[in-house]
């Protein structure tokens, strides 16, 4: 729904629906805060360590993750006098590197914890390469973080400080680390205070701090910096201010529609200033933009090197915040206009190259002009490209290793193989020609050229039939072929346009072929993913899902596929592989830690990603509803085969298994959900019978017991005691006789409520009166929030849950101990528990315990029959409520409590009415 329909003022739905999932995914997260500074030494870690303090004032768990006080007195102190995190050693190269141990903290779980310098590197074997990846784990598993960070290491400013400083930073943290921050501290000081402390050693020490007010620390470099860093503050501002105008639409009504660019890229090194000249420009214009690179049959066969650079591009523009997207087609032009209606684009970013291509825009076969003849409805945006620069060795080694893709001898062997197939057939034709010049004429020498051209073009492609043809020309003459020809102007003429014809055609049909191989690689994706489908359809049970899913991707793809499951319903259990390992090492250790990592986080891991990345497998979470089932691992993977969107690819095939998974898991359930259903049936009618028949003999036996214990005046003390034991027990089992038997109505749905609004004090008093022959030995001890409201509840079902409840209480709890009562309510629910001091349950069974004969036998004393909590827990839930056990923490017992829904109170009449 766009913006029009909602003109008369009503809220968005859908808004309002992000907005609920975006406040619950933040409620879970832990909180961020940034401390950002336009330099070194304005004070970001003094001013992090000073939050730390106060916070720590007020009683919150700080603990410092890492910090770097580089030496100054002021920012030690700060340190010392807070705890902090024992650094994980790492050796390398045999040297031994400190880092932050994100296991650990993890593990100890602060309120606060510090995090200095967010764009550091980690040193080699850390699970993380950067530092702001350990930073999005912590908020994942809702440890709140405060960091600092420069203006020089953000994402987006990173050319713009190089072309200030001249000084190319290598250390870079996304942006939407500082868009998705909670608070963003600016500490700023002024260029000539962050002078003079350079000068005073207070930034850097001896030579270091010399070098720096050389080369970085210039005062134009700062007043430049500065003035970056306030600019990024106000757009973090107005971003809030955004934000809250959106949640408060009160505060401003916004008509018309949404703007929203596109930007196109290609596989050139430049294309990466045009990402992010497409970001600022994005929110200057307060826009969603895209990214898109359009490959066709020519961009497949392009080096592997370009197509790393536009997988690099494409990750750029997701770091920054932009949505990406890899098309495939023969027209470029064609594709982007087709994509930009679809997503309703206001304005399309093209790049302009430097040099002789920028006097060629107008070219009938460039982009840019088909683009601006084109009929549209969107603005066309030209931004110039900077010359091209001579790519370092470290990055351009990074880009060919991107996703694995490297540009292979074989790929090399077999293209140069067609050239010379292509050179060795202008040859031959050549040949063939001079051979049969005298029964061919120039017309047949011509069309013999002609069918070389073509056939090359349809056996090996555009550029093998390019060769053939110019192979071919130049041979003509030096074969002497040409001598013959007529040399007037226009049989000159008619010659170039004989020429041109051949070259046309055989490039027509180059072309048939490129469309030919596109389609047929559409085909065959299409074909995987129908053939994977129809054998997941066919496949049976989890298992056969697996050794399905298994067997087709290795006979389709090629690759090794294991899955790693988690061995019980509890996804905090240990992941168990599919197929088992043969044996387990060192290696099988460090895959099933980076299976775990990837189930918990639901995010790749391994190859070709930031985590774990010397791993040789992917590992790739298979995701349902946000509920994560397992990991599949890919190993074997040779990303050159396919590099055209081939990791989207890979992830709609784990997804097609995922939902096959969830559907067999369900399946399952169901299947063990009826068969339980169907036991409680027959046990309950079984049970009822039983107790049915119990009944009269029981109820004979108790009343013989009770006439002889009347009579029992001439009988000894032995056997007055054994009359009185019998008269017990048969009292015991014609309890557990009645309790079997309202267990069996609740079950069944016989029984029906009726409920009452009731005070929680009159059912005390009922309760008490209930068990005062259990409990004699146990004085209670009653807390009632005052202004509790009224029950709205069976009265004889909840007297009956709080006697189970109280007897349980008595009957574990030593002699002479408390039972207590205590009860509040908060604006949802009314909360009822029953306090003990007894020996608490076992860890692990506090929902076992609630099942139908489940005992905890005491270590004094005999235990119930087991049916007591599983009747309360069904008389609760008759009355929607839920029903826990806790133990308690400083002392010996458990906490039983149930809540019931809170309900609007009936109005009183006045005594008028």
């Amino acid at each position: 729904m766009d913006d029009n329909d909602r003109s008369d003022g009503r809220p968005d739905p859908d808004a309002l629906l992000a907005q609920v999932q975006q406040e619950e995914i933040k409620q879970q997260r832990g909180r961020l805060k940034i401390f950002f500074g336009a330099a070194p030494g304005v004070g970001k870690t003094y001013a992090m360590l000073r939050f730390g303090q106060q916070e720590m004032a007020k009683g919150a768990d700080v603990l410092i993750g890492i910090v770097e006080t580089h030496q100054r007195h002021e920012t030690k102190a700060l340190a010392d006098a807070l705890p902090m995190l024992p650094r994980q050693h790492l050796p390398y190269k045999n040297v031994v590197l400190e880092e932050f141990d994100l296991d650990a903290a993890l593990s100890r779980r602060p309120g606060l914890l510090l995090l200095d310098e967010l764009a550091h590197s980690n040193a080699p074997g850390s699970r993380h390469k950067k530092r702001w990846q350990d930073l999005e784990e912590l908020l994942d598993a809702g440890i709140s973080v405060a960091t600092t960070i420069n203006v020089q290491h953000l994402e987006s400013a990173h050319e713009v400080v190089q072309q200030i400083t001249g000084i190319k930073v290598q250390e870079t943290v996304p942006d939407h680390l500082i868009q998705e921050a909670d608070e963003v501290v600016l500490v700023d000081i002024s260029d000539e205070d962050l002078m003079q402390r350079l000068k005073e050693g207070k930034v850097y020490l001896g030579d270091r701090g010399l070098r720096a007010m050389s080369h970085f620390f210039r005062k134009g470099n700062l007043i430049a910096l500065r003035q970056l860093a306030l600019r990024l503050a106000a757009d973090r501002v107005d971003l809030e201010l955004r934000q809250f105008q959106l949640q408060n639409p009160e505060e401003e009504r916004r008509g018309g529609s949404r703007d929203r660019l596109l930007v196109a890229i290609s596989g050139r090194p430049e294309d990466e200033h045009l990402v992010r000249a497409t970001y600022h420009l994005a929110t200057a214009q307060r826009a969603d933009w895209l990214v898109i690179h359009v490959d066709t049959p020519r961009g497949l066969m392009q080096k592997a090197e370009t197509q790393a650079w536009i997988w690099n591009h494409l990750h750029l523009a997701e770091s920054l915040g932009a949505e990406t997207a890899r098309l495939t087609g023969v027209n470029i032009g064609a594709e982007i206009l087709a994509y930009a209606r679809l997503r309703d684009v206001t304005q399309i970013v093209l790049g302009q190259a430097q040099g002789l291509r920028k006097f060629l825009w107008w070219w009938p076969g460039s982009l840019t002009a088909h683009l601006l003849n084109s009929e549209r409805s969107m603005d066309i945006i030209i931004h110039p490209i900077p010359a091209k620069k001579p790519i370092s060795e470290d990055q351009r080694l990074r880009n060919q290793q991107y996703l694995g893709v490297m540009n292979s001898p074989l790929r090399r062997h077999i293209r140069n193989r067609h050239f010379i197939f292509g050179a060795l057939l202008g040859l031959g034709l050549s040949g063939l020609a001079w051979m049969l010049a005298a029964y061919l004429g120039f017309a047949g020498i011509f069309m013999l050229y002609m069918l070389g051209a073509v056939g090359a073009a349809l056996l090996y492609g555009r550029w093998p039939s390019l060769i053939t043809f110019i192979t071919a020309a130049v041979s003509y003459y030096s074969f002497g072929l040409g001598k013959g020809l007529p040399t007037t102007l226009g049989s000159l003429a008619y010659f170039a346009l004989i020429l041109s014809l051949i070259l046309l055609i055989s490039q027509l049909v180059a072309r048939s072929r490129e469309q030919e191989l596109m389609a047929r690689i559409r085909e065959r994706r299409a074909r995987n993913l129908y053939q994977l489908v129809q054998v997941l359809s066919s496949a049976r049970g989890v298992e056969g899902i697996l050794n399905a899913s298994i067997e087709k991707l290795e006979q389709t793809l090629g690759i090794s596929v294991a899955f790693w499951l988690p061995a019980t319903e509890k996804s905090e259990g240990p992941l168990k592989q599919f197929p088992e390992p043969d044996q387990t090492d060192s290696q099988q250790r460090k895959l099933q830690a980076a299976a775990r990592w990837c189930f918990q986080n639901r995010k790749n891991a391994g190859m070709s990603t930031n985590t774990l990345a010397d791993l040789p497998a992917l590992f790739m979470p298979m995701i349902i509803n946000e509920r994560s089932l397992g990991v599949v691992m890919l190993a074997d993977l040779d990303l050159r085969r396919a590099p055209t969107d081939w990791l989207r690819f890979l992830e709609t095939v784990v997804r097609l298994i995922a939902v096959a998974l969830d559907s067999a898991q369900a399946s399952l359930q169901r299947t063990e959900a009826d068969v339980r259903l169907r036991v409680e049936q027959l046990q309950n009618a079984l049970l009822g019978a039983v107790s049915h028949d119990l009944r009269t003999p029981l109820a004979g036996v108790l009343g013989t017991a009770t006439t002889l214990q009347r009579n029992a005046q001439g009988l000894s003390s032995e056997d007055r005691l054994l009359l009185e034991n019998i008269r017990q027990q048969t009292e015991k089992m014609e309890h557990t006789v009645e309790r079997i038997l309202h267990m069996a109505a609740l079950q069944s749905g016989r029984l029906q409520i009726q409920k009452e609004w009731t005070p929680l004090e009159d059912l005390l008093v009922s309760t008490r009166e209930q068990v005062k022959s259990l409990c004699t030995e146990h004085p209670f001890q009653t807390r009632i929030a005052r202004n509790l409201p009224l029950l709205h509840v069976d009265p004889q079902l909840i007297v009956q849950v709080l006697t189970n409840l109280v007897e349980n209480a008595c009957r574990y709890s030593p002699p002479g101990r408390d039972i207590e009562l205590e009860a509040y309510a908060d604006e949802k629910e009314i909360v009822v528990c029953v306090i003990d001091h007894g020996f608490g349950v076992p860890s692990g069974r506090e929902q076992e315990i609630f099942g139908r004969f489940s005992q905890v036998k005491p270590p004094v004393g005999l235990g119930g029959s087991g049916l007591g909590l599983a009747i309360c827990k069904a008389i609760i839930e008759l009355h929607n409520g839920r029903i826990w056990v806790r133990n308690r923490v400083a002392v010996h017992g458990a906490v039983f409590c149930f809540a019931i829904p809170r309900e609007a109170e009936p109005l009183i009449p006045s005594e008028e009415e």
